[in-house]
């Protein structure tokens, strides 16, 4: 079983204003908009910097880099510099 207080009136009744704001509110057409926009940066960034960058991958908001191993950084040492400018990975 998933959850043993899952069922509950209160349980229930958030669940179904989730589901009323992701319908009403175009949540989901938001996503795909936000994940295309994503997806065009993180290329813009291959195509500028083709020796670091070997792919971009994923779909929608769970699109990634895969960082080059042939430049001497690690994906963890370009992930602490972006923490350090700001950037929310």
């Amino acid at each position: 079983h998933a959850t043993t207080f899952g069922g509950n009136p209160l349980a229930c009744a958030a669940g179904l204003q989730v589901a009323k704001a992701i319908d009403e509110e175009n949540l989901l057409e938001n996503v795909a908009a936000r994940g295309e926009q994503l997806r065009t940066g993180l290329e813009e960034i291959q195509k500028k910097h083709p020796t670091w960058v070997k792919d971009v991958r994923g779909w929608g908001l769970i699109t990634g880099l895969e960082i080059s191993n042939d430049q001497g950084v690690t994906a963890g040492e370009v992930v602490g510099a972006a923490i350090k400018e700001g950037l929310l990975l």
